[in-house]
């Protein structure tokens, strides 16, 4: 999601971590002014998708896009003229904003910071997908260290990508535990190239990204995960309100699409990871990568599913609570938005109205409780 190629100073305090939260941030604001000096585009009857390959939570866009699902559910008249992929969910909020997408997959972050935003009216709709801490709460540590619980990082350079999900987290797991790291702020390449040679303690990261580190290169190992940390994650689904008011036909076909997609998830593994495996930029991860991103339970997650596949945020209280109160008030705090967002940035009505068009349910018991569990006891173990 973020390939930057410098290492930022070390730093030894919580109180300096969070300065550079807000400094990670800014990256999405800065962007955002720029982008509303050319925001007049209109939709039109095209729409362009901004998503993250890079991004698993957010996976289900790739199972519309590569399964043909916006074809089958958008209105007549409407079509996807463009995908835009994004190594960050900055990047596509700020694109967003701008007029260059109607339609946002998102990580937690990225999701408010959006929403928050007071140049252009954007909200959320749905979620991609939600956990308890498995999908981009996650910390590895190279294979042979011999540091196995969090108090091991004290003193230790601890590397993270600042203003993402996972630096919350991170900023989490300091201040429950009390530990002093050096935080370094690097993209999730850099970080990972240097678990693997073994030069840096402890990297933080989502997935697929360290399922492949663990699991396809075996050079590195889980050493924690946010379900040890009562920090859950979830992806996004913003929306501007131009496209909600003028085209809410368009709106509500995109979360039809959304919801067949949850249902090939759960239903289908193996129909998914070939969806998931026609992404030309995940090419280079195998097949077992991607199963174990999306269904392989982790050791360290107190026995959490890995991915639970929600669409509408409201009938998950931790879901709700994270993009309306916990996650609103931790960017507030940390300075990278300026006011809570209001009530009406949050539009999950539109994925209700989808899921009655399409006669199914919305909860978490829509495949039988479990969700991606469901599918994950069919094809993965503990890993």
């Amino acid at each position: 999601m973020n390939e930057q190629h410098y290492r930022r100073p070390a730093e030894a305090s919580t109180a300096s971590s969070r300065r550079r939260f807000l400094q990670g941030a800014a990256i999405g604001t800065t962007g955002l002014l720029a982008g509303c000096l050319g925001s007049a585009a209109s939709a039109g009857r095209e729409l362009t998708i901004g998503y993250q390959p890079y991004y698993a939570e957010a996976w289900s866009a790739l199972v519309i896009k590569n399964g043909g699902l916006a074809e089958k559910h958008l209105p007549k008249g409407y079509s996807v003229k463009q995908w835009d992929s994004a190594l960050q969910g900055s990047i596509v909020g700020t694109r967003l904003i701008a007029g260059k997408n109607q339609v946002g997959y998102t990580g937690d972050m990225p999701t408010i910071t959006a929403i928050a935003n007071d140049k252009t009216p954007v909200s959320a709709v749905a979620t991609a997908g939600f956990s308890e801490g498995q999908q981009c709460n996650l910390a590895v540590v190279p294979k042979n260290s011999p540091i196995t619980k969090a108090a091991g990082m004290g003193g230790k350079d601890v590397a993270v990508t600042t203003g993402s999900c996972t630096h919350r987290f991170y900023l989490n797991v300091v201040e429950q535990t009390g530990v002093s790291p050096r935080l370094v702020d690097n993209g999730i390449g850099n970080i990972l190239a240097e678990i693997r040679q073994g030069s840096l303690p402890v990297g933080f990261g989502w997935e697929p990204n360290m399922a492949r580190a663990v699991f396809q290169e075996d050079e590195a190992r889980y050493l924690v995960t946010g379900a040890e940390f009562d920090t859950v994650d979830a992806a996004g689904i913003i929306m501007p309100d131009s496209l909600i008011e003028n085209d809410r036909a368009a709106a509500v076909g995109w979360l039809k699409a959304e919801l067949e997609a949850k249902r090939i998830m759960a239903t289908q593994p193996e129909r998914t990871l070939d969806l998931v495996a026609q992404e030309g930029d995940l090419s280079t991860y195998d097949r077992a990568t991607l199963r174990a991103s999306l269904y392989r339970t982790l050791k360290l997650g107190n026995g959490v599913n890995r991915l639970e596949l929600v669409t509408d945020f409201t009938t998950v209280k931790q879901a709700n609570q994270l993009l309306k109160r916990t996650g609103p008030q931790f960017l507030k705090e940390q300075g990278a938005i300026g006011a809570i967002p209001s009530k009406d940035r949050y539009k999950a009505a539109l994925t209700k109205q989808a899921a009655d068009e399409l006669g199914v349910e919305t909860g978490p018991k829509r495949f039988g409780g479990g969700n991606a569990s469901n599918a994950s006891a069919r094809v993965g173990g503990w890993g």
